[in-house]
């Protein structure tokens, strides 16, 4: 069983990271591919790569002959496919996932790749045998509050975990969770429970989906700010 860990983390301080050391010291020794955004940036939808993805959609450009203004998306797109389960980190940017993990689900999400029109309308995922997971830290409260007062957004402000459970879900992805690490622009010990309560939930999912996977020393902490 092959996982996939794609992670944006610019910030050496991030607290995403920490949640991140967790999964890998959780999963011990499964098979573990690693795709870092930061060194390895998923290209945009340029009108270049737009206009040889409908080619290519349209049969006007045969699906086997490499394409290079589509080279990057379609390595990015075999690397998830190969995978069994997929993990995507990422810290919170203004309510919303940074703007390089989108372009990576961009990529990735290739009608005939990982979803099809379906013959009586609407759209149907492929990947429907694979498992996803969004971890994500951020500084503000989404689970109560409404308003933003005192960062308590409550959960109509969150678009990050919801987001990518979403384009997870739009490939066909059997099982899906999200962990987030909320508050931790917050005092110490709200800062510190949530991000505890995190990494307890990380290991939960670990052993129901790998089955008790050997369990190392956990890492230091990481002061962080997001």
């Amino acid at each position: 069983m092959k996982t996939l860990l794609v992670h944006f983390l610019p910030n050496t301080r991030s607290l995403t990271r920490r949640l991140v050391d967790a999964f890998r010291e959780a999963i011990g020794d499964a098979e573990l591919e690693e795709l870092d955004l930061c060194q390895d940036v998923p290209d945009l939808l340029s009108p270049a790569a737009i206009a040889a993805y409908y080619a290519r959609l349209d049969g006007e450009t045969p699906r086997d002959v490499p394409v290079a203004a589509l080279a990057n998306m379609d390595r990015m797109t075999a690397q998830l496919k190969s995978s069994d389960i997929v993990v995507v980190a990422f810290p919170m940017y203004n309510f919303s996932m940074p703007a390089t993990v989108k372009a990576w689900f961009d990529s990735v999400m290739l009608q005939g790749d990982t979803f099809e029109r379906h013959p009586r309308g609407g759209y149907r995922g492929l990947l429907t045998d694979k498992k996803g997971l969004a971890i994500v830290a951020a500084s503000g409260t989404y689970s109560t509050g409404t308003d933003g007062s005192f960062g308590m957004f409550g959960p109509d402000w969150e678009h990050a975990v919801s987001l990518a459970k979403t384009e997870f879900r739009f490939m066909g992805f059997a099982d899906i969770r999200g962990v987030l690490a909320e508050s931790t622009a917050r005092p110490g010990e709200v800062r510190e429970n949530s991000l505890n309560k995190g990494v307890a939930e990380i290991r939960a999912i670990v052993e129901e989906w790998y089955g008790g996977a050997v369990e190392r020393t956990a890492p230091a902490d990481v002061a962080a700010v997001g």
